[in-house]
């Protein structure tokens, strides 16, 4: 079917000569035009690009293999109409090498062809963050104690400066801190160059570049407060109130003699000196005056407070300014010297253990394309080999990666080859130190002056109308280059491109009402939030969907639904009970977290109390755990024994007689037991102690989400093992390492306990559903305060300002904060705000059908009326009012009620409707309290129906004769349940476990096997230091990701280096390629190819199937018990004609057996009743018929047919 291409798609197709930038919006068809422009220049032989000579850079390797399986399916394609065309043939052969992937798989690319330009160790390998984080310490560690060992004063005073009395954490922080920030630029030694000059002043302030922007800062906020004033004035005066009209002239008098929009801080500084505000005459509080004291008096003496403010800064002399910031370079001087002495350090020690780190990945690439400020011999080659540059989701690109790619493109953009796309208002990886700017440098020059193309694809194929001008309507008033960097203007606005069949679909505005005496405020919005989802699934008028499948509208379902929230941190697991209680089925895929788990939290706080027990904190963690169970009453206690440490109090506690002082000592003695074990075994048998010893493993099992609790535990014991395996020792240094991970925000991922595939409601973050689309999106949590936490920071660095190092005299152990600093949170200020409305607007362009905007507030009729009050500018909204935000709701409610739909919503309260603008589409609104809550109690219905509790009543003996009383007690006590088998076998079983019960039965029938000594070679992938389970894990692992067109080795480099593969892990899965590769090969292995090509086939399928309870116990009566059965399937392919049920196995069967012949038979004794009870289970459940079962031995390196039909 031919593709009919709208004008832009097809330019942006079409475009060549120049480097192209096209900005992408939300739904706009992207991948499917990067595709169809690569695949129809592959198959164009008259173009110069061919498989090998294109560079295409996506953002996650998922998105990489898309793209190459879409080209490959597009070159098969034409290969079908044309079997006998060599040239396309050949491209698609060479796609398979096809540098289409991510920038640090390229930068790892690089240098594995270059390594020998930076004398690196070829066996360099990527290193885990877990000996990262070690390895930093240690060197770190060894870098202080040279540097106090030169007793250098200036080193002293920074410490002295920098540190308390609890140890070097701070200052070990600080030079940590600006290492890795200076990494995150092209050149990090130009950097720390440039913080050291910039704290050298000439003569004359007013000449300083740094005050005199400063200077240009409270230069705006002055203007803003007395343009404020100058209105409230001539309203004050129109009012009759002329002496209060005449106090604000005289005060905003010396500003309004400086002249234009730049000042020097001289003149800034003598109008400061200049400004008083008068006593402002009173008036009396009659009802005449009532505008005075409601309405013009509050907004003086607002506009008052920000002039007052701003000038008061304003007054210090410019001489004293610089001075605060110039008596801290010792400082500065002195912390680059010692972060330069530990980068060249800490180089060193890596490559001791040819260790890479991500951050080198991009740095040694650059190196060796980059030379004199140009492009290397090496770089020269890339560019003469790259005819095309494809540089996917250009926004989230940072400076070192911009770098690169323009070493390798061409460097002359009217004549270029380099293809950018992307889109600005869905740049949301600041974190990440992507440079938004470069991708709006680039849409304003090759837009001004032409020196390259700009394309804008804006129409949506993904979306109602109802909710693209929704969107359309809140991001026109809210986005601009002031507050959004970028402005929505009619090029950035949505346009429909998909027809739907009309239905009630306009977005919603909830409003919460957190105001309750029994509920928190994000109980009060969950239960909100709940309720319109019971409404939309199952309400008297459900809401309709587009089933994709048939094009037909049907009912709402949970899978339907997604719950996008800022953070996962802000109590999702909250929001997931409170779903619970309402029988409406969740799931969230915790993507970090780890250290936050209950249980993690609670058996890291032990281990930490074995280390030191003198911790308060984690002491008293441990205590209230259950592991101990100490009531806060009980820890009130003991912490009145003592004013030393609450372990010395807990001992002081334990000589009592009373019942608390014998539960201390029995938890002393405990202790005592595990520090002595922990001096005298492993961290990881020190785990599985606690484990035992406290039963704390089993206990968490029991909980909620009990299995995910135990796969948490587990995860840490594991983390333990490899920690030891690395050659580390000793449970301080592994705690360190745990606290590093958090520190950097290097969380874990907890274990999963549910597929995706579930009918359940989604709550994920605005992060993770980006590049997703969702029926119903459910946008919450609006009303949560941004996160300020980066700029109240002690210290922070800036690119262009430096370090926000305080004013510190050491002599009067004093400090206070520099302009500089405010300048830096300024700043940050200012890019947080343009990243949060991005993040924002990724949020709502999720949405296809259904919108729902759901936000908290305490008193909602206040927020109302001061939302009603907030000013605006033609379309937008005041920018100061933007820009003063503290939520989202503070920029959604203003700009929604501002609507017309809005108008009966607000009079209902009573207020006066403000300016109108005019809107694109309807909105729905509704404030939510208590009240309006659907009921919980059907909770208990749910239960009593699930449960059954059944109640045993008494038994009434007649006591007529002795004899016949003691019979019926005998009968009583000796009665047998008539289905005790059924009791004895468990109602859920894997496959694995009822494969074994069974085989253990037809073992009693037969001979022991021995062993025939045979020649045999052991794999070399099972020499590795792994249990066989697990490198069946790893290699299972393997054979579900890998793709059969991309060459294995590059596919476990990017596992290793994306952490989906531990180091040891990695080593396994190299050396089974030649059995992987080999499987490939075979005719099963091209048809399973085939069959993924086409989304026919099915790894790591999950089941769950029941079966009658006699085959899993033959010899026991039962009458109609069955037992639930889990499974996973390793593999399901449908081959064009029949389906084929594929196992993998890496049994060892090769020198048990005599021949090939007897392996094979082996193989099928021991696997028959596995894969006949998944044959079993998958044909019930997808009503199909399984032709074939087979096994792909890896011992064997063959195909094994277990049974046909």
């Amino acid at each position: 079917m031919t593709v009919k291409w709208t004008n832009d798609q097809f330019a942006a197709i079409e475009a060549r000569g120049s480097h192209v930038l096209v900005s992408a919006a939300a739904g706009s068809g992207k991948t499917a035009v990067l595709v169809e422009r690569l695949s129809s220049r592959l198959l164009d032989e008259t173009d110069e690009l061919t498989a090998d000579r294109m560079l295409v850079v996506t953002f996650t390797n998922a998105a990489a293999a898309e793209m190459k399986r879409r080209i490959a399916k597009a070159l098969e394609e034409a290969l079908r109409d044309d079997p006998t065309n060599e040239y396309v043939r050949k491209q698609r052969q060479m796609l398979n090498r096809a540098l289409i992937t991510t920038i640090h798989s390229f930068c790892l690319e690089v240098i594995r062809e270059n390594y020998y330009l930076l004398d690196l160790d070829p066996a360099f390998k990527i290193a885990e963050e877990r000996d990262l984080v070690l390895l930093q310490d240690d060197v770190l560690e060894e870098v202080l104690e040279e540097e106090y060992g030169k007793q250098d004063t200036d080193f002293f005073a920074l410490v002295d400066a920098y540190t308390s009395d609890r140890g070097d954490s701070e200052i070990e922080d600080l030079i940590l801190g600006l290492y890795h920030y200076a990494r995150t630029l092209p050149n990090p030694d130009a950097y720390l160059d440039h913080l050291v000059s910039m704290y050298t002043f000439g003569e004359d302030p007013d000449e300083e570049a740094i005050l005199i922007e400063f200077g240009q800062m409270l230069w705006h906020d002055i203007k803003k407060a007395v343009r404020d004033l100058r209105k409230l004035e001539a309203e004050l005066r129109v009012a009759g109130y002329e002496p209060q009209s005449e106090n604000i002239r005289q005060a905003i008098f010396p500003f309004e003699q400086l002249e234009g929009e730049t000042i020097v801080w001289s003149e800034l500084e003598t109008a400061a000196r200049a400004m008083k505000f008068g006593t402002m005459k009173a008036v009396p509080k009659k009802e005449e005056h009532q505008i005075y004291h409601e309405i013009l008096k509050p907004a003086y003496d607002q506009a008052k407070k920000k002039l007052t403010a701003a000038v008061e800064q304003a007054r210090v002399s410019g001489a004293d300014l610089l001075e605060s910031v110039s008596m801290q370079q010792p400082l500065v001087e002195t912390l680059v010297r010692t972060v330069r002495a530990f980068a060249q350090a800490y180089e060193q020690a890596k490559r001791d253990r040819a260790f890479v780190d991500f951050s080198d990945l991009e740095h040694y690439a650059l190196a060796i394309l980059r030379q004199d400020g140009g492009p290397s011999d090496v770089a020269a080659l890339y560019k003469e080999r790259f005819a095309e540059v494809l540089v996917d989701e250009y926004q989230d690109t940072n400076e070192i990666q911009e770098t690169i790619i323009n070493l390798v493109a061409n460097e002359r953009e009217e004549i270029g080859n380099l293809f950018m796309v992307g889109d600005i208002k869905q740049s949301i990886y600041r974190f990440r130190h992507a440079e938004p700017g470069l991708f709006i440098d680039k849409a304003t020059r090759f837009r001004q002056a032409n020196t390259g193309k700009r394309i804008d694809l804006s129409q949506n194929f993904r979306s109602r109308s109802e909710v693209l001008y929704g969107i359309n309507d809140l991001f026109v008033q809210l986005m601009d280059e002031e507050v959004g960097e970028i402005a929505y203007d009619e090029a950035a606005q949505l346009v429909p491109g998909r027809e739907y069949e009309p239905i009630p679909a306009d977005p919603e505005f909830i409003l919460v009402d957190g105001a309750s005496r029994e509920l928190s405020k994000q109980e009060v919005e969950g239960r909100a939030i709940a309720t319109r989802i019971l409404e939309l699934v199952s309400g008297d008028e459900p809401f309709k969907v587009t089933d994709e499948s048939t094009g037909q509208l049907r009912n709402c379902e949970y899978r339907d639904i997604v719950i996008l929230v800022r953070s996962k941190k802000e109590r999702v697991e909250q929001l997931m009970d409170i779903l619970t209680q309402y029988n409406i089925p969740a799931y969230t895929d915790s993507d970090g977290g780890y250290f936050q788990a209950t249980e993690i939290r609670m058996i890291l706080a032990l281990l930490k109390v074995i280390d030191n027990p003198l911790q308060d904190i984690p002491l008293a963690g441990a205590l209230r755990s259950p592991m101990f169970r100490f009531d806060d009453s009980e820890l009130a206690r003991i912490r009145l024994e003592s004013e030393d440490s609450f372990y010395e109090a807990l001992k002081a506690k334990a000589d009592d007689d009373d019942e608390l002082g014998v539960k201390c000592g029995e938890m002393l003695d405990r202790l005592s037991r595990w520090r002595t074990y922990a001096r005298n075994h492993s961290l990881s048998e020190l785990i599985q102690q606690l484990f035992n010893d406290t039963g704390f493993y089993d206990f968490s099992g029991g909980l909620p989400g009990g299995k995910g609790r135990q796969e948490n535990l587990k995860a840490l014991y594991d983390r333990a093992l490899a920690y030891e395996r690395s050659g580390y020792r000793g449970l301080y240094r592994f705690l360190r390492v745990m606290d590093r991970l958090q520190d950097t925000g290097e969380d874990l991922s907890e274990a999963r306990s549910l597929g995706d595939e579930e009918n359940v409601v989604r709550i994920m973050t605005v992060h993770k559903s980006k590049g997703l689309e969702f029926p119903v999106t459910i946008v919450a949590q609006l009303g949560k305060q941004f996160n300020k936490r980066d700029q109240m920071q002690r210290v922070i660095f800036h690119k262009q300002y430096g370090i926000s190092l305080d004013a510190i005299d050491v002599v009067t152990r004093t400090k206070s904060e520099t302009f500089v600093k405010e300048m830096i949170r300024r700043d940050l200020d200012a890019t947080m705000k343009a990243e949060e409305m991005r993040v924002l607007y990724v949020a709502l362009t999720r949405a296809k059908e259904k919108l729902i905007l759901v936000g908290t507030v305490g008193e909602p009729l206040k927020h109302l009326q001061q939302w009603l009050q907030v000013g605006q500018s033609g379309d937008l909204l005041a920018s100061e009012a933007r820009r003063e935000a503290k939520t989202y709701l503070d920029w959604i409610a203003p700009a929604l009620l501002r609507l017309p739909s809005a108008t009966s919503f607000i009079e209902s309260f009573g207020f006066t409707v403000p300016s109108t603008f005019q809107e694109s589409t309807s909105w729905i609104y509704r404030v939510i309290g208590e009240a309006d809550l659907a009921e919980i109690a059907t909770l208990q219905e749910m239960m009593a129906q699930l449960h059954h509790v059944q109640r045993f009543e008494a038994i009434d003996f007649p006591i007529q004769n002795e004899e016949e009383t003691i019979r019926a007690v005998q009968q009583a006590l000796t009665y047998e349940y008539p289905a005790q088998d059924a009791v004895r076998t468990a109602a859920k079983q894997t496959v694995t476990e009822l494969k074994r019960a069974m085989q253990l039965e037809q073992a009693a029938f037969e001979d022991p096997v021995r062993p025939v000594d045979t020649p045999y070679r052991e794999p070399k992938w099972r020499q590795v230091k792994q249990t066989g389970a697990e490198r069946g894990t790893t290699l299972h692992l393997i054979f579900q990701l890998a793709d059969p067109n991309q060459p294995i080795v590059d596919q476990i480099n990017q596992w290793e280096m994306q952490g989906m593969l531990s180091p040891i892990e990695a080593e396994t899965a190299r050396l089974a390629i030649p059995d992987i590769e080999m499987f490939f090969q075979t005719e099963v292995g091209q048809a399973l190819a085939g069959a993924l090509e086409r989304g026919t086939a099915w790894r790591e399928l999950p089941f769950t199937y029941t079966v009658p309870a006699e085959r899993v116990n033959p010899d026991g009566h039962f009458t109609d018990e069955h037992v639930l059965i889990q499974g996973i399937i390793d593999c399901l392919y449908f081959d064009g004609d029949s389906y084929v049920l594929l196992d993998y196995k890496s049994d060892a069967v090769t020198h048990l057996s005599d021949s090939r012949e007897e392996a094979h038979e082996r193989l099928r004794d021991r696997y028959a009743i596995q894969l006949q009870l998944y044959r079993e289970a998958i044909e019930t459940i997808w009503n199909i018929r399984v032709e074939r079962t087979l096994i792909y031995s890896l011992d064997l390196q063959e195909i094994v047919t277990v049974s046909t039909k």
